[in-house]
């Protein structure tokens, strides 16, 4: 994959730690992505991940340490900074979270409508793209409750990347899925992760999902990163974190209750 030359990461987290009743706890999480790099973060349940994507996205504000985005700190913004850092990320979590009373069409639009300076034809092309690649156009008028599930998956996808998104973060999204029933999905995402100029942080309890799309692997172990790899170190790696996660043992460092 061809990366742009940004010498500044998209994303960097210096020494994040967030120990807080409510939450899942990290604890003195480093990283960095590069622009036009994939991640995967993975884990056990109750590991830390799902205090991650609400860090990122600023939803949790109770942390030490530091979050930056192209090289800014996220931590402070007012309101219209923070408006203009989420409408440079796009988010997919599992349980898709589309409006029950808006059509597919609907749906997609929305963020453009109230978040964006296109105008209704311009955003009509956005939308009308988006169902077309994604295979949905002839579902434009359907309900949430019509959909299926690979159809519901399209569609909350197509409204997290309808503002061009630099970051998209997929949480759990690709859970009980059929393979088949995706794979034209998968498709287009794969050419999203190619891209140069984006990148797609995946949280996952099934990591090698991933393979062909991520370039770095991170695993999180109450709270603290036990793992940092590409995809051979994933793969062949004799750390005894990893090997017990792709073994599904319960032998190991890990204590599942």
């Amino acid at each position: 994959m061809m990366r742009t030359m940004n010498p500044t990461p998209l994303l960097e987290f210096r020494h994040v730690s967030c120990k807080i009743p409510d939450a899942e706890p990290v604890v003195d999480l480093t990283f960095s992505l590069d622009h036009g790099s994939n991640a995967v973060f993975f884990g056990v349940e109750g590991s830390g991940l799902r205090s991650l994507s609400q860090l990122i996205l600023g939803l949790e504000t109770r942390y030490e340490g530091d979050i930056l985005f192209q090289g800014d700190t996220i931590r402070g913004l007012d309101y219209l900074g923070r408006l203009s850092y989420l409408n440079r990320i796009g988010y997919i979590h599992g349980d898709y979270g589309l409006i029950s009373n808006m059509t597919v069409e609907q749906n997609i639009s929305l963020r453009l409508e109230y978040y964006s300076q296109l105008s209704p034809q311009e955003i009509r092309e956005v939308t009308e793209r988006l169902m077309a690649e994604l295979g949905i156009i002839s579902r434009r008028s359907a309900r949430p409750v019509e959909l299926r599930l690979s159809e519901i998956l399209r569609t909350a996808y197509a409204r997290a990347v309808a503002h061009n998104p630099d970051l998209l973060i997929m949480e759990h999204a690709l859970i009980g899925h059929s393979p088949l029933n995706i794979r034209s999905f998968m498709d287009v995402l794969e050419r999203r992760a190619a891209a140069s100029d984006m990148s797609v942080i995946f949280i996952t309890y099934e990591p090698q999902k991933f393979l062909d799309l991520a370039d770095s692997f991170y695993m999180v172990y109450k709270g603290r990163m036990v793992f940092t790899g590409g995809r051979e170190e994933f793969l062949n790696s004799d750390n005894r974190y990893v090997a017990q996660y792709r073994e599904s043992s319960l032998d190991g460092p890990m204590k599942i209750e």
